[in-house]
């Protein structure tokens, strides 16, 4: 992939809020419940992007701090998720500012997947949390879970050899599953699909989710010449639609969170 399309680009917030930050609010919840963080707990949020999870952690009774590389998406937090028991801070996530244990937990939602040296953020996950605490994540299983994302790469793939390419590479990314942890030592590995629904009111507000902001998808769309970027947007249409009125539509998406423990 070339390099204007071979990352996630994080640029606006209210850009990222319209693409996935509203779905990682319905996320938050279920994956708390899930990763057993429990009230009082010291808990790191590794890629906590505009908060979601940040604020339900805080609000579940953990002091939380939320981490991320985007200083625009950690304003937003600041400034629309704030709370006593949060701090958040501007870090490189390869290369964790803290001690050695310093943490009860260490989670983290809708990130690794998109972080090209995974096995070094998994590193310093597990170096950060003490031993018996927690490391939970989740992200999209893009085999057969993600259908709202699949309706524009399998159609886009269709009508350009370039989105072709970024949905095979989007699909041949190793999901973060129970035995790609083990192999960082950790134990009592879980591993439980989550699933919420991703609602849109009409088409426009679909599109404009994935033809806009700062996925690799947005970025391919935008650098295609427009006539051959209206194609894809009518056959996308034709998809959404399916052959009934413009309006709402729901979409299951499945999230594989996995759940494992610092060796005491």
């Amino acid at each position: 992939m070339s390099a204007a399309t071979s990352r996630f680009l994080a640029t606006s917030p209210d850009d990222y809020e319209r693409f996935m930050g509203r779905w990682s609010t319905r996320l938050a919840v279920p994956f708390l419940k899930f990763s057993g963080v429990q009230p009082g707990d010291r808990v790191l949020d590794v890629g906590c992007g505009t908060g979601a999870l940040t604020i339900a952690l805080a609000e579940h009774g953990s002091d939380a701090i939320g981490i991320d590389a985007s200083e625009s998406y950690l304003a937003s937090a600041r400034r629309h998720r704030s709370h006593p028991n949060i701090q958040y801070d501007l870090c490189d996530v390869r290369l964790l500012p803290f001690p050695d244990a310093s943490f009860d937990a260490c989670v983290s939602t809708l990130v690794l997947d998109i972080i090209p040296e995974f096995d070094k953020v998994v590193r310093e996950m597990r170096r950060v949390t003490r031993p018996g605490g927690v490391v939970a994540s989740g992200v999209f299983d893009f085999w057969g879970g993600f259908s709202a994302s699949a309706l524009v790469y399998d159609t886009g793939a269709v009508l350009d050899e370039g989105i072709r390419a970024l949905r095979d590479d989007v699909r041949a990314h190793p999901l973060v599953r129970a035995e790609v942890w083990r192999r960082t030592g950790l134990v009592s590995v879980v591993e439980q699909p989550i699933v919420i629904s991703f609602d849109y009111a009409a088409f426009e507000d679909y599109w404009a989710s994935f033809s806009t902001g700062p996925t690799r998808i947005a970025q391919r769309l935008a650098a295609l010449p427009a006539e051959l970027r209206a194609q894809i947007e009518r056959n996308v249409r034709a998809g959404y639609l399916a052959g009934m009125r413009d309006g709402p539509r729901s979409f299951a998406i499945i999230v594989r969170a996995v759940r494992r423990m610092v060796p005491q």
